[in-house]
């Protein structure tokens, strides 16, 4: 089991909610499943949900409310395991929040994450934390965007205009931007070496996600990547 999650089991101070973070892989659940153990929750008192297709809907949500209303059944507490949990619709993260905000006696809810970033802060503030480790192989180049990885490495010598067209060109991508910009910022932590701009990229997602002007956004990343 993971130190952190068993120390909390022995020293009984249990948090209602947590956020698992780690790459892919079986870890996260395994351990999960140890800390529900850990709590002594029965079978029937512990749940997963995972995406319905690409995401976590509104509706599963609603039903995981439901199930979670009155507390534990027959065990001290009562665990729900969300997996993806980053792959929530802002409609349902937003119904989400407001379980957290009034969480039932004895409910325990772990959120299993790989990205963190792409839940709401007000999800992440409300969770404790637990990391775990990265893989061997955290990113791999991809052949397809050579391109972007060449305009990333020389937008230190980009011209204004050059790199407001920069902006543009990533506005088109609109369909895959995200990740788009997560292999931009993989590739700016691991090849390049250059920590801030890949800061900058990961907050740039950050507010495209809470629907600031797009193009803005992207102008203001590129001229703050060129000084980073």
């Amino acid at each position: 089991m993971h130190r952190v999650l068993a120390g909390i089991i022995k020293g009984g101070r249990v948090a209602s909610a947590y956020l698992f973070v780690g790459p892919p892989g079986p870890e996260k659940l395994a351990a999960a499943q140890q800390f529900a153990d850990g709590l002594q929750t029965k079978s029937v008192d512990r749940l997963i949900i995972e995406p319905d297709g690409a995401t976590l809907k509104i509706a599963q949500i609603l039903e995981l409310q439901t199930l979670t209303r009155y507390g534990p059944t027959s065990s001290p507490r009562l665990v729900a395991i969300i997996k993806s949990a980053d792959e929530m619709t802002p409609e349902a993260a937003g119904a989400f929040l407001k379980t957290l905000e009034e969480p039932s006696p004895g409910v325990i809810f772990v959120l299993l994450v790989e990205r963190e970033e792409r839940l709401p802060e007000t999800i992440i503030s409300r969770c404790q934390k637990i990391v775990f480790g990265e893989p061997a192989v955290v990113w791999q180049r991809k052949p397809e965007l050579a391109g972007w990885y060449k305009d990333l490495q020389q937008i230190g010598q980009l011209k204004l205009v050059e790199l407001f067209e920069l902006s543009a060109r990533l506005e088109k991508e609109k369909d895959q931007l995200e990740e788009l910009l997560y292999d931009l910022a993989y590739f700016s932590w691991h090849e390049l070496r250059e920590w801030r701009r890949a800061k900058i990229i990961l907050e740039t997602i950050k507010d495209i996600k809470k629907r600031a002007n797009l193009r803005l956004t992207l102008d203001v990343a590129c001229l703050r990547m060129q000084t980073a």
